[in-house]
Formats: structure tokens, C-alpha cells, sequence
């Protein structure tokens, strides 16, 4: 676990991996910790890089998370993002859980066709603790078992794709559960949410094209500042960021799933000169597209 001078700890993947029970395929994006009690939060505050579903099966747990106190117990489900810090951890001494870690590349490539479900994941930031009824936990425990069945195996064969497809499926019974209990109005109907839908809409359908806060903010008729500051309160992203986030998801995307040549990525996605899309991609990352194409060629 990497240090920082703020005193919070920096989780890595490889940080979970020895907790983790698909070792057989040994993964660097998607990792099952079915004992969860062992892995110690307990020691300091951190900070974590990637995209946790948790289940507590036994006992409870308190904590704070970005400062908010949270409390599961069992039969809870329990998601974080990354960049989220988590302190002042405790449990109880038969706490029992499972979780599903995903990094959050891994998380952004099996979303970008499932962008209908970005408003309930955003309410999901802000409602992270989820109490499960009994079917729900059948339907949850299904759904690691089929994905703990696919890690197992061996055979290469579209694993990458089956395992994106249960995932997706993993992701629709969450959000399926979570439209039942949420008031509509809660998620929707209001004005800031309803305002960040039909933005994220606009978004997804010209991101290769349009990344000026302005030229959004006019499709809705809003002024820039007044979009982001809604959507900041909503998301704790700007418009710039979340452009940002989509573009350099595609870029990514696009570097590690094709052959495509740097000049024809920023072809395809407006950028004036093959250096243009490099220093952007550099600004968001903080590594040159030739770089991230090689840390995944292998």
C-alpha cells in the first residue's frame, strides 16, 4: 500500500489480490475477496482506486466514508467508487462478507454501453448502503456465483466478453433494485437529476465530436456556469470533467481493444493533430497514448 503525505493509504488492486479467491486466472482488473473480514481497514484511512459491490453476510461494520458515516449490516449491499477515502473502520467480531473489486477501467469499458444507467450509479455515490430483502440477496449471490464460475475457467475463448456480459448483468439487478425502493422523484423528477439525465444523453451522442462546456450548455439552454455547477452538485464532477472522463474512456477504448494508429484515433475523435489528442491524453492520465497501448499489448 503506497503512502501519502496526507496520511491516507493509496489501495491498489494488487493490494487486494492476496484476499482474493480467483487466483487460478490471476486477473489485473476483476477480483472476488469471499472473505472479507480479512482483509484489515482497520489501521488507517485510504483511499481506493477501484469500483467495489460488497455484501455483508454476517454482523455490521461502521465507517466514514469521504467524511459521511455509513453502517452496514447483514443482508446490506454495499458499493464504492474509486478516489473515495474510507476511515475510522470498524466491525464487529463476526463480521462476515464478499466483494467484487473492479478497476475502474475495467468498470468504464463494460459501461460505455449502458449509459442509461449512469443516473442510478450517481445516486448511488451519494447512497451507497443498500438493504437487501431475501430474493434480492439470491438474485445478488447468483450473480457472483455465475461470475466466480467464468473467472475459474480456463479457456480463453470471448472470456473477456462473457465476463463483460455478466458484469452488465450484475449492474441491471442492482440498479432493478434499486429503482423499486427510490422514490422516482428522487432519482428523476427533480429538476437537478432530470437536468444531468438529458446531459449525459447529449454526451453520450456527440462526445466524439463536441468537447466545449459552452456548446452542451446550449442544447439545454443554460448558461455554462449554471450546467456545471447542477451537475457538480449532482455528480461532484464538472462538465469538464465528465466530457473529459467520456473522451479519454474512448481513447483507452480504443487503445486497447484496436489497431487503429494514434493519427486515426484523433481523426475519429476531432482532434485537429495526432500531438493535440496526446497532450490530452497526457493531462488526463499522466502517460502518452503509445505508453498506455503497450502497459495493455500483452
Amino acid at each position: 500500500m503506497k503512502e501519502m503525505a496526507n496520511a491516507l493509504q493509496d489501495i491498489q488492486l494488487d493490494d487486494i489480490r492476496p484476499y482474493a479467491q480467483n487466483t487460478k486466472t490471476q486477473r489485473e482488473d476483476l477480483l472476488i475477496v469471499e472473505k472479507l473480514s480479512e482483509v484489515d481497514l482497520s489501521q488507517v484511512a485510504i483511499q481506493t482506486s477501484f469500483f467495489t459491490i460488497a455484501v455483508c453476510t454476517q454482523g455490521n461494520a461502521q465507517f466514514m466514508l469521504n467524511g459521511v458515516p455509513c453502517q452496514v449490516q447483514a443482508g446490506d449491499l454495499f458499493i464504492t467508487f474509486g478516489r473515495q477515502t474510507i476511515d475510522r473502520f470498524e466491525r464487529s467480531e463476526d463480521f462476515q462478507g464478499s466483494a467484487l473489486f473492479q478497476s475502474q477501467e475495467f468498470v468504464q469499458e463494460s459501461l460505455m454501453t449502458m449509459r442509461y444507467l449512469w443516473p442510478y450509479l450517481v445516486y448511488l455515490m451519494r447512497h451507497p448502503v443498500m438493504s437487501l430483502s431475501p430474493e434480492e440477496r439470491n438474485i445478488v449471490r447468483g450473480d457472483y456465483q455465475m461470475l466466480r464460475v467464468r473467472l475459474d475457467q480456463t479457456q480463453k475463448v470471448l472470456s473477456q466478453e462473457l465476463i463483460q456480459a455478466i458484469l452488465q448483468v450484475f449492474y441491471l439487478d442492482v440498479c432493478r433494485m434499486l429503482e423499486l425502493r427510490v422514490p422516482r422523484e428522487d432519482q428523476y423528477n427533480a429538476r437537478t437529476y432530470n437536468l444531468f439525465y438529458h446531459f449525459m444523453q447529449i454526451l453520450a451522442a456527440h462526445y466524439t465530436t463536441q468537447r466545449e462546456v459552452a456548446w452542451y450548455a446550449s442544447q439545454l439552454s443554460l448558461t455554462p456556469k449554471y450546467m456545471s455547477e447542477v451537475v457538480k452538485n449532482v455528480t461532484g464532477r464538472t462538465v469538464g470533467q465528465w466530457i473529459s472522463l467520456m473522451v479519454v474512456m474512448e481513447i483507452k477504448s480504443l487503445l486497447r481493444n484496436t489497431d487503429m494508429s494514434i493519427k486515426q484515433i484523433a481523426q475519429r475523435l476531432n482532434f485537429s493533430t495526432q500531438s493535440f489528442l496526446g497532450r490530452y491524453f497526457k493531462n488526463n492520465t499522466g502517460i502518452s497514448p503509445l505508453d498506455y497501448r503497450k502497459r495493455f499489448s500483452n
